[in-house]
């Protein structure tokens, strides 16, 4: 019995140094070529086309874009330090230069590049389980109050105009709610966030206190 025992261990180590005593040389040689990209969303609020371009500061990189107006155009860039330039296709200059910086230590995958730097606003939705009614009337109890107005029954909060935004909602601006969420095991509701422009979201209250729920009618909606 000893002797296989010794057989045993005296093969198990010629195969430990026949694959190199488990050791592996590993080669990362590949991660020199690599890098962290993020997403921008372009978004062009304007009534005319627009285009844009992006000039590496730290890096030889151009990035160029055209926009449609009121669209939303997604580009995918590394991160780092850009110039921006956005000019109409009327040669009306709206960003001249202005630079922006996309750490990628800040962990923030996708940005809005807000050329209007216009006020978001970012609203909360909640999605309750049909048994959950103490949760909605909770929410018929917020306000919402923006330049000097109050509305009540909605719950929101604003991201102050900035050329740069760094993501925080659930849903961009060209994306609605969806009509139904999944929603964590023993839970009975969850919170969904929408980005919506102050002036569209401003917009969309007004009408609702004029004709009651406003709904989309399918055409191009303004977000």
């Amino acid at each position: 019995m000893k002797n296989f025992k010794l057989f045993l261990v005296a093969a198990v180590g010629a195969f430990m140094i026949s694959c190199g005593g488990g050791s592996y040389d590993y080669d990362d040689s590949y991660l020199d070529d690599y890098i962290a990209t993020t997403s921008l969303y372009v978004d062009n609020s304007a009534d005319t086309n627009v285009t844009v371009t992006l000039t590496g500061v730290d890096r030889d990189t151009t990035f160029e874009v055209e926009v449609e107006s009121y669209s939303l155009e997604y580009i995918s860039v590394p991160y780092g330090k850009y110039t921006v330039d956005a000019i109409t296709c009327l040669d009306s200059v709206i960003i001249d230069g202005e630079e922006i910086f996309m750490d990628e230590d800040d962990y923030k995958y996708s940005y809005n590049l807000n050329l209007s730097k216009e006020d978001y606003i970012m609203e909360n939705m909640k999605y309750t389980v049909e048994t959950d009614y103490s949760s909605l009337l909770n929410e018929l109890e917020t306000s919402f109050t923006y330049k000097g107005e109050t509305y009540e029954g909605i719950d929101a909060t604003v991201i102050p105009g900035a050329l740069l935004v760094p993501n925080q909602w659930d849903y961009n601006l060209d994306t609605d709610y969806p009509e139904e969420v999944e929603v964590s095991a023993g839970y009975t509701s969850t919170t969904k966030t929408k980005l919506y422009r102050a002036s569209t979201f401003v917009l969309y209250l007004t009408l609702y206190e004029i004709f009651g729920d406003y709904e989309d009618d399918g055409e191009e909606t303004l977000w």
